[in-house]
């Protein structure tokens, strides 16, 4: 059985799965900062404050702090939507050129056995 763990452990989708999961809490943090730091005092402006959360409310329904989770949810999503369209931007290319060659090597062969037949 420790056996069977240690395989299922040391796989490469688990492995993949474990520092994507690291890099995806490294970069939360740097989207949080954008959010609360660059772009909530940027909306604050527009509506003369700055926490919602702290002065939206009626009746002790704190509406204010479902307002700002929205927001944040919404350019949370919008920085990741970003970052993967730059990340695919980037290697996208690499991929394509590592097919053509992968391609360019099977066509060699077909070539080479159909020109020794």
């Amino acid at each position: 059985m420790f056996q069977e763990f240690k395989e299922f452990a040391l796989k490469g989708n688990v492995l993949d799965l474990a520092v994507a999961v690291v890099m995806g809490a490294a970069f939360n943090k740097i989207v949080t900062s954008l959010v609360e730091n660059i772009i909530m005092p940027l909306i604050g402006l527009l509506f003369g404050e700055v926490d919602f959360a702290e002065n939206w409310s009626a009746f002790g329904i704190k509406y204010g702090i479902f307002i700002q989770s929205i927001i944040d949810f919404l350019i949370v999503a919008f920085a990741l939507f970003i970052f993967v369209k730059i990340a695919n931007t980037v290697v996208k290319p690499a991929e394509v050129e590592e097919e053509i060659e992968e391609n360019t090597l099977i066509l060699t062969e077909i070539r080479d056995i159909l020109r020794n037949k």
